[in-house]
């Protein structure tokens, strides 16, 4: 049974609620804290450095304890983990706007290193949880497929939101005043908290999702571990897909910022013109995306990924060159236009991958593969963060100079197209060794389809009968069964 589109709206916000969450950590509040807070580039490259060191270590063991937490009946899995990790994440989120401009850099400094690592741990398990119930509830490459087209629309339509604010907040002198913006942030937040919460209250986690595959009866041992790492890492498949991961789009993780630097310090916009252009490109991928889906079932992922280099390396070629706003827009039209036909291709190969494995072994191991995935891109990620913070600084950038030398300018338009133009190439050849063809995604997707069932998540009453409630955990019991009865 295919599922309905409210079923793939529902499956498609999870996990672009934690798009929105970096879109403010990872761009809005780096702005923030180096025009705003006062605290040098070089302080913030250390700090994301040194959050993204956490990550490597971190990420593998959170995944591999959640592939073996046991199925609890009436309760769930995954999706108890994200209803129990949401509050930590928005405390966290909340509190990073708060540090005072006036607190010595070295407080500041450690402050939001003590920020940042609340909103990471409770991040890493839900994110890992998010995607691993993501798979198991869409189960075949269709779905899948058609997932990301929505959740594209959610998290970009969501996301819209903070960086339309962010623009207006941080590109021009409209408002400076901390408290203000602080303040204007916390409607971010806000609209960011109702993304997290509303899914984790509609979703069910049925226990006929865990009843093949399902590696929660196996013991969290040290063996354990490395017998799941060495099926994992002797697949060819993976290694390609690592490294073309790690490689082809980590630029994109912090492109926003970017943008950010590229229009007010180059292009020197508006925040109204710098919407427009950011926003504006969006919107025409936005209509597009349909019909690249349709594409990349036609052709086959890895294909649909080859072609979709030629608009985005394209795009960013295109940057070296613009001086206009409106020109910044056309050129974002087709930087953004590869990419998101490269990951929505590339959750159909990653999806396969996990499916492959457990065809291979005989049980699923969402959670490590997640997780090694984060430890392969965290460190890529946060040194693009880095990368860009060291060249800027390298070419002169001066955080209180209001207008910036024309070398520091060049730095800037290095930072943001020549760096995603050369992790572009090595992504290309990495693509070169991933064994999927259209015909061996087509047979991984009709065992993962025949090994949970199309719609189970949602055809399932998700409670055996006599079972307590999923929510008993988290709600006051009489709360917990009004939202019970209403969501019936």
């Amino acid at each position: 049974m295919a599922l309905s589109f409210k079923h793939k709206l529902l499956l498609a916000t999870p996990v672009p609620a934690t798009w929105m969450s970096n879109v403010i950590i990872h761009n809005v509040y780096i702005k923030f804290y180096t025009d705003v807070i006062g605290l040098s580039p070089e302080y913030v490259g250390w700090v994301y450095l040194i959050f993204n060191l956490w990550n490597i270590l971190n990420d593998p063991v959170f995944g591999f304890m959640l592939d073996k937490m046991k199925y609890r009946p009436g309760r769930g899995k995954f999706l108890l983990v994200m209803r129990r990790t949401i509050p930590f994440m928005l405390v966290g989120l909340a509190a990073m706007a708060w540090s005072s401009p006036s607190w010595p850099e070295w407080v500041i400094f450690t402050v939001f290193l003590l920020q940042l690592f609340l909103f990471d741990v409770a991040s890493t398990f839900y994110l890992i949880s998010a995607i691993s119930y993501g798979f198991l509830a869409a189960p075949t490459r269709e779905d899948r497929i058609d997932v990301e087209v929505v959740k594209t629309w959610v998290g970009n339509i969501s996301s819209a939101f903070a960086t339309i604010l962010a623009t207006q907040l941080l590109v021009g002198d409209a408002i400076t005043e901390h408290t203000t913006m602080a303040t204007l942030l916390m409607g971010v937040v806000l609209l960011n908290a109702a993304l997290y919460v509303i899914p984790a209250i509609k979703l069910k986690d049925p226990p006929e999702l865990y009843e093949r595959g399902d590696a929660g009866e196996e013991s969290v041992t040290w063996t354990q571990l490395k017998k799941d790492a060495k099926s994992i890492m002797s697949m060819r498949a993976f290694w390609a897909w690592f490294a073309f991961g790690t490689t082809a789009l980590a630029p994109m993780g912090m492109y926003f910022t970017a943008f950010l630097y590229l229009m007010d310090h180059v292009i020197r916009s508006s925040g109204t013109e710098a919407t427009i252009a950011d926003t504006g490109s969006m919107v025409v991928v936005l209509v597009l995306l349909p019909l690249l889906a349709r594409a990349i079932k036609r052709l086959g992922s890895r294909t649909a990924i080859y072609l979709a280099f030629v608009p985005y390396l394209g795009g960013l070629c295109a940057l070296f060159f613009v001086t206009q706003w409106w020109q910044v827009l056309i050129a974002y039209m087709f930087i953004m236009s590869g990419r998101y036909m490269m990951s929505t291709a590339g959750v159909a190969l990653e999806g396969a991958l996990i499916d492959d494995n457990e065809r291979l072994t005989g049980t699923r191991k969402t959670g490590s593969f997640a997780s090694l995935r984060a430890l392969m891109s965290a460190p890529v990620t946060g040194t693009q963060t880095t990368i860009f913070m060291w060249i800027i600084a390298a070419y002169g950038y001066e955080q209180s100079s209001e207008v910036q030398s024309a070398a520091a300018q060049w730095g800037i338009r290095i930072a943001t197209a020549g760096v995603p133009i050369l992790f572009g190439v090595l992504g290309l050849v990495a693509l070169l060794f991933l064994p999927y063809n259209k015909k061996i995604e087509a047979e991984i997707s009709e065992f993962s389809g025949a090994s949970r069932g199309e719609g189970t998540a949602f055809n399932s009453t998700g409670v055996k009968p006599g079972a307590a409630s999923p929510m008993n955990e988290l709600d006051q019991p009489g709360e917990s069964m009004e939202r019970d009865r209403a969501a019936e």
